[in-house]
């Protein structure tokens, strides 16, 4: 599987022929709607192993391994043709493997409500390091919200997918609020009832880890913020959890507005052992316009 940003001209059909992929594999894993329009630096997935590859000026193999993470050995050994590595040409076709250089993988985590459609589930499952499951909803007295996740958790570990705690300050039946955040923030008591809750739920439900996803939390609780981080992190770690935090997509570390300042990524990556950068906040429907 490769990654493939679309440059003026591509279509469907012609990635299809350029990696040897059937048009509807390309399709299904990219879930195109209208293959008539792909969009110039659009990041299609490509189920492929090799490229058909034509040198351009300037190119030579070393660098056209460095594009697909292949290696010049690698390319050498699929075109037995090439006598001399320094006299390919403009034009020539060759084949390159791709994806055969180590260190090259990724951790993919994927958000998911309790009510996804398994079908979907299962399609997406074999792409994911970690599935999210959104969310428990932390109370103001320290309590947490019962969900339907074992379905999620059951189908997560069946394909060796790591399934994650999700915990918001969402509001029952509402959104993220600043104030339950506020609450818990400033009551280490508050603090341990809720990290006790989450401990007892995930060690039921055979959790890997726990992510924390608080938003809009007041500017004045940024401190508070990386200290409970810090806490949940010291009950965590003994108990053989990961802990990861979701935060807002910021432009530099002064950003001003309720969504960035409380989030320290500075303090916050130094206590966690991931961080899930939300820049979807970018794009959705209560982010800005994008046009």
């Amino acid at each position: 599987m490769i990654i493939y940003t679309v440059r003026p001209g591509d279509s469907v059909y012609n990635l299809s022929r350029q990696f040897g992929v059937s048009p509807e594999r390309i399709i299904e894993e990219n879930q195109l709607h209208n293959v008539n329009r792909l969009m110039i630096g659009q990041a299609l997935l490509i189920p492929a192993q090799r490229v058909r590859h034509v040198v351009s000026l300037g190119q030579t193999l070393s660098s056209i391994a460095r594009m697909y993470g292949s290696t010049v050995e690698d390319i050498l050994k699929a075109n037995p043709s090439i006598s001399d590595p320094s006299q390919i040409h403009p034009g020539q076709v060759i084949s390159v493997p791709v994806g055969t250089t180590q260190g090259g993988g990724i951790d993919v985590n994927g958000y998911a409500l309790p009510d996804i459609s398994m079908d979907v589930l299962d399609a997406t499952l074999p792409n994911l390091t970690y599935l999210s499951i959104f969310s428990y909803q932390a109370r103001p007295d320290g309590t947490i919200t019962e969900i339907n996740d074992r379905p999620l958790i059951e189908r997560a570990l069946r394909d060796r997918v790591a399934p994650v705690m999700v915990l918001t300050n969402i509001k029952e039946g509402g959104r993220f609020d600043s104030d339950i955040a506020h609450d818990i923030l400033q009551s280490t008591a508050v603090q341990d009832l809720l990290l006790d809750a989450v401990v007892l739920e995930m060690d039921e439900k055979n959790y890997y880890g726990l992510d924390v996803d608080f938003e809009y939390i007041y500017p004045e609780d940024r401190d508070a913020y990386v200290a409970f981080l810090r806490r949940a992190a010291d009950k965590l770690r003994p108990l053989g959890y990961s802990l990861s935090v979701a935060l807002a997509p910021k432009l530099s570390a002064t950003q001003k507005g309720i969504l960035y300042e409380a989030h320290d990524y500075a303090q916050i990556g130094a206590i966690v052992d991931r961080v899930i950068l939300m820049t979807y906040e970018w794009g959705y429907t209560y982010g800005p316009a994008q046009v």
